[in-house]
């Protein structure tokens, strides 16, 4: 990822990839996600099952489409500059209802749109060097049960806000064939401001909070990351390479919400996440470039803490890829990847009511890109 090919999409990962271009270079992805996750319920674990609830909310996996955009262009044979417009964190999940962990998870989604300019610099033919900022847009809604009925009343959390951060990356290429990538993206600290919607009124040991909709706020960093990639040619027409992403999710632990009536907050108690990749491409003829290869990662939720609001665990990537040079000018990108994710046990209480099991899941991903090259 952060050692860069032929796509400027590397510069997510890493902005000195904003210098591989020889003229003015545009490229469009778009990549659907297909999640699926189930908990298989323990009922004697599972508080609601005493009220004849043992639903287990059903696949709590919804589909995401996910686009991205890259500029990058030459202004002189030393300087470059470059706009990405991504989507880094998101997706969302939905549960059937009723079911036994209500209380913790009924509908949960994250949106987020981050533009990164870039200014890269050309020191020589083996080195290359970029910075610049991350404009950042994040969005969070979650919605709970607030009492163990049918059709349940819930409470509603939302918040959003813009902030920005930083990126920077080195390109180094000390041998003919060999290209070695090192990306940073700074963590992005946003002070989310929203509401916390109450459809009934709800007791607490300080009272009893009216109905309705209150003013909140709340403090969330979102996590920086380091990349390295190492890109090898071993003869014209194979290439192996390899990676390594490390994800400081472990500064996110409780969140409070400031103003909330009821005290709340969100305790996530996230470790920091690892991400490992080995692979390979094979120009099969000039025009067209065969792709394959494996990851693993490691996810950032404990088994203490994890839930069916983001059910995560360890997982096994399998991808194959292609590109094609339609012309000279336009290539053509396709990825897919599967991911095996591993079972993962789920015990969480919220509100004094307890659901337990084990989540079983995984994913496919489809992405489609298109490049297109102005002269050079």
């Amino acid at each position: 990822m952060a050692a860069p090919g032929d796509s400027i999409s590397s510069m997510f990962w890493n902005p000195a990839a904003v210098t591989i271009v020889t003229g003015m270079t545009v490229e469009g992805n778009v990549t659907a996600i297909f999640p699926e996750s189930e908990l298989d319920v323990d009922p004697s674990r599972s508080t609601l099952a005493a009220f004849g609830i043992t639903s287990s909310g059903g696949d709590v996996g919804k589909t995401g489409i996910v686009p991205a955009t890259y500029f990058a262009m030459p202004l002189t044979d030393e300087f470059y500059i470059g706009l990405s417009v991504t989507a880094p964190y998101g997706l969302a999940t939905t549960s059937d209802e009723p079911w036994v962990g209500m209380f913790s998870h009924l509908e949960a989604e994250a949106v987020s749109v981050n533009a990164t300019p870039v200014l890269g610099f050309k020191v020589n033919d083996m080195v290359s060097v970029a910075v610049g900022m991350q404009i950042e847009y994040f969005d969070v809604d979650i919605e709970t049960a607030l009492a163990p009925t049918a059709a349940p009343p819930r409470q509603r959390l939302k918040g959003d806000d813009v902030n920005v951060g930083l990126v920077a990356g080195v390109t180094l290429t000390p041998f003919d064939g060999t290209t070695i990538g090192i990306g940073y993206r700074s963590a992005v600290k946003h002070s989310l401001g929203g509401s916390q919607t109450f459809d009934i009124p709800v007791a607490t040991p300080i009272g009893t909070i009216p109905a309705g909709t209150y003013p909140i706020t709340a403090n969330l960093t979102l996590p920086e990351t380091v990349s390295v990639g190492v890109r090898q040619r071993i003869n014209d027409a194979f290439t192996v390479m390899g990676g390594m992403e490390w994800t400081n999710w472990s500064r996110i632990q409780t969140v409070p919400f400031e103003g909330s009536p009821a005290g709340s907050d969100l305790a996530l108690n996230y470790d920091d996440g690892w991400f490992f990749s080995l692979g390979g491409e094979y120009k099969y003829n000039p025009n067209l470039v065969l792709r394959a290869g494996v990851g693993y990662e490691i996810a950032p939720t404990q088994d203490e803490d994890r839930s069916m609001r983001l059910p995560d665990a360890d997982r096994i990537w399998a991808s194959i890829g292609a590109s094609y040079n339609w012309n000279e000018q336009l290539s053509i990108d396709f990825g897919y990847s599967h991911l095996f994710v591993d079972d993962g046990p789920v015990d969480e209480t919220t509100a004094g009511i307890r659901y337990a099991g084990t989540a079983e899941g995984s994913a496919d991903i489809i992405s489609f890109g298109l490049r297109y090259k102005f002269g050079g």
